[in-house]
């Protein structure tokens, strides 16, 4: 399992992501895109939409980090994806 950090304009959440999720993350952000019947969407929706592509064992929520950007990310998150919705 790989990490990936999802927000949604607020604290960012750590999940544990199958490693084909990371490594067809950009094609998967289209599919989800595609997939939401709804103008409100946050990661959450698109961690309902990883579970019911893969399962819902393909992603886990570790923790929730709280807020940082990029210019005060802690170094140990630094190599870990990060997408904001």
């Amino acid at each position: 399992m790989e990490k990936l950090m999802l927000s949604a304009d607020g604290d960012i959440m750590l999940y544990e992501v199958n490693k084909k999720i990371l490594d067809d993350f950009d094609n998967l952000i289209g599919q989800f895109f595609q997939w939401k019947k709804t103008n409100y969407y946050d990661e959450q929706l698109f961690v309902k939409f990883l579970q019911q592509k893969y399962g819902n064992d393909a992603i886990k929520f570790i923790k929730n980090l709280g807020w940082f950007n990029e210019h005060n990310m802690p170094k140990e998150y630094e190599n870990i994806i990060w997408y904001n919705f």
